[in-house]
């Protein structure tokens, strides 16, 4: 783990737990809106769930979307050490957030009558639920499998470069060490 953080002085300390009291009752408009800026700087997600719920009948038409996705967060994993368990986290809090905004609408309603249930509203919306997480589940699989590919190619890539980059060093070491006998 980086040491840097641990490094820093009082002074800079008092400063992040003062931001800290500025940006914690504001938490959740910030997050909203690091979502939104997320999805600004990467169009594919603001579009995969959508694309998928428009796709439900024909999923192999968004797996390239999805399988881009993936491939842009393996390139996250160099930069900002991403790892794939953070779908986790992702899914399980749009399934709360999806779930709050549900049970504030009328669709407890709606999916009764589209399902002829009785006054239950609670177990449709479960049942909805199920459903959300069956296509998050889908996504999240599907970038699974290309971000694992895309970190182990560049892995592959890296090594062979450093493999390549050692030879080339060995190469030098021993023409210098051929200079060397010379003289």
């Amino acid at each position: 783990m980086s040491t840097r953080l641990r490094n820093i002085y009082d002074d800079e300390k008092d400063l992040l737990r003062k931001s800290w009291s500025i940006i914690h009752p504001n938490i959740q408009k910030i997050g909203v809106s690091i979502f939104r800026m997320i999805f600004e700087q990467c169009p594919d997600a603001k579009l995969a769930i959508e694309s998928v719920v428009n796709s439900i009948d024909d999923l192999n038409g968004v797996d390239p979307l999805i399988a881009n996705l993936g491939h842009v967060h393996g390139k996250l994993v160099e930069q900002v050490d991403f790892k794939a368990e953070y779908w986790t986290t992702f899914r399980e809090c749009t399934l709360c957030h999806f779930r709050r905004a549900l049970e504030k609408s009328d669709i407890a309603v709606k999916t009764r009558r589209l399902f002829g249930m009785s006054d239950l509203p609670q177990s449709n919306i479960d049942y909805v639920m199920v459903l959300w997480g069956l296509l998050l589940d889908y996504m999240i699989e599907g970038m699974t499998v290309s971000f694992r590919a895309d970190v182990q190619t560049r892995k592959t890539n890296r090594n062979e470069w450093l493999l390549e980059d050692g030879q080339n060093n060995e190469g030098r070491i021993t023409a210098l060490k051929i200079k060397r006998t010379d003289r």
